[in-house]
């Protein structure tokens, strides 16, 4: 049987990268997938794979910071569906790289609105309902940038962290209704994300030469989407019963390296 079998799972950034692995592999586990996305073009474009291969796929579009129409979606998926499962907060940018000499409020306000704040609104939003049924699962794409650092983007690393500490405090909040917490904090991922200025940072010739030539990161690759959404349909499926409060680093073993 699927790990996921009618499961309701909501993705946010469902669109490219690490969501729309999550959500095509959840689907293939037998969810009935929610998909929100701010892009309508790659969010049609999930919805339309979905179904191709028999799966069930529920579009909407939405900017993750507009908390207004966020909670009429929230409502009408608990209408059609009757319930929600899981929740994926995924939906993240990546800014510029600036130090904080060189960076901007407004930025930092953005990046901290996207990257942090929505993953706080999205969970309180679907918390009520995973009350109620006396189950869900609420799981958020950190970073490793939530503990180490590049020097650079400090409001994407200060949001990441605080996905971590949120995540546990959450955890804490909601065991007593069976709700478990988790993140997930990948390494480097070739996606759009990782493109910047038209360049793949994880194609670079200096990142071949340090990251995997010289075996920085022990299994000598950068990661992909697929690497990573595995960890996230674990931690959705009925295999993680008693893990709460956890953060599970996928890096290719980056982190264990000096």
């Amino acid at each position: 049987m699927p790990l996921l079998s009618d499961r309701v799972c909501m993705i946010t950034g469902a669109g490219q990268g690490l969501g729309r692995a999550v959500a095509l592999e959840m689907a293939r586990e037998g969810a009935r997938v929610v998909l929100l996305e701010r892009n309508p073009d790659t969010l049609q474009a999930v919805a339309a794979e979905i179904a191709a291969a028999g799966g069930s796929a529920a579009p909407y579009t939405l900017d993750v910071t507009d908390y207004e129409t966020y909670g009429r979606i929230a409502a009408d998926v608990i209408a059609k569906q009757g319930r929600i499962d899981v929740l994926v907060n995924n939906a993240a940018i990546n800014p510029d790289a600036k130090t904080i000499l060189e960076d901007r409020l407004e930025d930092w306000r953005r990046t901290l609105a996207i990257n942090l704040e929505a993953v706080y609104m999205g969970s309180k939003l679907v918390a009520p309902q995973m009350v109620k049924q006396k189950d869900g699962r609420i799981i958020s794409i950190a970073s490793i940038q939530g503990f180490a650092s590049s020097g650079t983007v400090g409001a994407y690393n200060a949001a990441k962290g605080g996905i971590i500490a949120f995540t546990k405090s959450m955890a804490v909040e909601l065991g007593a209704y069976n709700i478990l917490v988790n993140a997930v904090a990948p390494g480097f991922m070739s996606t759009p994300m990782s493109v910047i200025n038209g360049v793949n940072e994880t194609e670079t010739p200096e990142f071949i030469e340090w990251y995997v030539d010289k075996a920085k990161i022990p299994l000598r690759r950068t990661g992909y989407p697929e690497d990573v959404s595995g960890t996230v349909i674990f931690l959705a499926s009925p295999y993680c019963r008693y893990m709460t409060g956890q953060l599970l680093v996928v890096d290719g073993g980056l982190m264990s390296t000096f």
